[in-house]
This record gives structure tokens, C-alpha cells and sequence, in this order.
């Protein structure tokens, strides 16, 4: 497949976008928007606590659920996030990973974030304004508190599958809105190395600017694999996500 480091591509099957995979060269979510001037990438997030490492996970739709019982949950824990902006507006994914009776934390990409910009978390028909955020540019997450608690959450993680898997994801599509589809994931290409985001991998799953902080989940027992953080812009079926089990590390790590 293909190994970027330092710029420059080692490849079987070259592709046409010159430059970082991710973070330059309209790769990405963050540059295609940013010059697009109508599309600012969002948003958010926020973890003065994180994941507190002693709270038990919600129970998920039992052991093997059928794909409209997951439509249901994942349409109950994923948010729409606006971000408004002096001059501009962007919308990012998210999805609420943790709560109590005050307040919850929506996870989304940390490439969403853009300074002095207010942003509106909409959960079902609700709109709710974020009260702080917390982000890990390494890592491009973000955690966004709102104060708003006792949601469902999603909060199952596993390891990416060794084997070819189906998932379900939020695909923000240009002209369609959003809407949760399920795809076939061949193989996870983790060979693919984004020079500045080295905890990501890639998946052959569509992706366009508001995507990002979508999560994406195993259909076979409906738990957390990744997070949707970009794509390749010549590539619209190749997308990098952070794997699950790695933003977990870091929501507990800043517990201790």
C-alpha cells in the first residue's frame, strides 16, 4: 500500500496528492475546509477528568445486536457539532464517551478546533453550547464538555480487527447531510503512516469535511474501533482513523 515519512511516498500505487498525507496538500478535513471558506472544520472538546478509570462502561445493545438496534443507539450517542466563527461556520462529528448527573464529554477530532469560536453540540433535537474543552494534537482528539448529564454513551472499545470486518460509521456528505451507513472493511492498512499523526491508521471508508470525530463501530458487536480524524483528498475511499484503543490510553492516562 503506502508508506509516507518525511513527505515523500514509497508506493505501489502512487498517489496523485504530493506532500503530508495528513495536515497538508488538501489532505484532510482541517486544509480542504479551511480554504473552502464555507466549510470550517470543527470542533471541540474537552476532558478536565477524562475517562475516569473507575466508572463502569453502559451496557450496549446485548451481545450480538442487529443493525437497527445499533442505528438506534449510535443515532442516540453521536452529536452534530456546529462551530461558529466571526466570518465562517464548520460542523464536525462527535459522540457522547462520558457523563454524570451535571455535565457530559463529546469526543471529536482536535483538528476541528478553531480559536474564539463558540461551539453548539445538537443532541437529537437539542442544542446545547460546550462549557470548555481539552485536546491531544498528537493524537487529534478532543474532548468538549456540556453541561448536560445522564446520556447514553458510548463507551466499548476494542482493538482493531485482525480479519475483514463490517462497520458502521456517520458519513457528513457534501449536498446529502449526514447519515449512518455500514461498510465493508477488507483489511485495516496500518502500514499507512501519517507523518504528524502517528497514532492513526487508515480505512477504506468515504470521508468528507464534517466526518471527522465520527466514530465507527464493530457491526458485530456493535463496540468502538476508531474515530474518523481525516482523508486523502485524491483518495475519498481511504480515511485515517484513530484507533480506539488509543484514544482510551490517552483519557486514561490524563486520570493519573
Amino acid at each position: 500500500m503506502v508508506l509516507v515519512e518525511a513527505g515523500r511516498y514509497c508506493s505501489m500505487r502512487p498517489l496523485l496528492c504530493q506532500g503530508k498525507v495528513y495536515g497538508g496538500c488538501r489532505a484532510g478535513h482541517f486544509i480542504d475546509v479551511l480554504r473552502a471558506g464555507r466549510w470550517a472544520t470543527v470542533i471541540v472538546v474537552a476532558l478536565a477528568l477524562a475517562w475516569p478509570v473507575g466508572a463502569a462502561p453502559t451496557p450496549l445493545p446485548q451481545a450480538s445486536p442487529g443493525i437497527d438496534q445499533l442505528r438506534q443507539f449510535l443515532q442516540a450517542v453521536i452529536v452534530h457539532i456546529d462551530i461558529d466563527m466571526p466570518e465562517r461556520r464548520g460542523v464536525c462529528t462527535g459522540w457522547v464517551g462520558w457523563t454524570e448527573s451535571a455535565r457530559s464529554a463529546v469526543y471529536t477530532a482536535a483538528h476541528c478546533f478553531q480559536p474564539d469560536a463558540r461551539y453548539r453540540v445538537t443532541i437529537g433535537t437539542e442544542n446545547i453550547l460546550s462549557a470548555g474543552f481539552t485536546k491531544w494534537d498528537a493524537l487529534d482528539l478532543m474532548a468538549l464538555w456540556i453541561p448536560r448529564g445522564q446520556l447514553p454513551v458510548l463507551r466499548a472499545w476494542k482493538h482493531m480487527p485482525d480479519t475483514p470486518f463490517r462497520a458502521m460509521y456517520m458519513l457528513t456528505e457534501r449536498g446529502n447531510g449526514s447519515r449512518l451507513i455500514e461498510v465493508d472493511i477488507p483489511r485495516v492498512y496500518s502500514e499507512i503512516r501519517f507523518e504528524n499523526r502517528p497514532a492513526a491508521v487508515a480505512l477504506p471508508l468515504y470521508s468528507y469535511p464534517g466526518t471527522s470525530g465520527s466514530p465507527i463501530i464493530d457491526l458485530a458487536d456493535g463496540r468502538l474501533i476508531g474515530m474518523v480524524v481525516g482523508y486523502l483528498d485524491d483518495r475519498p475511499d481511504i480515511a485515517a482513523v484513530v484507533p480506539a484503543q488509543s484514544i482510551y490510553d490517552a483519557l486514561i492516562a490524563a486520570t493519573r
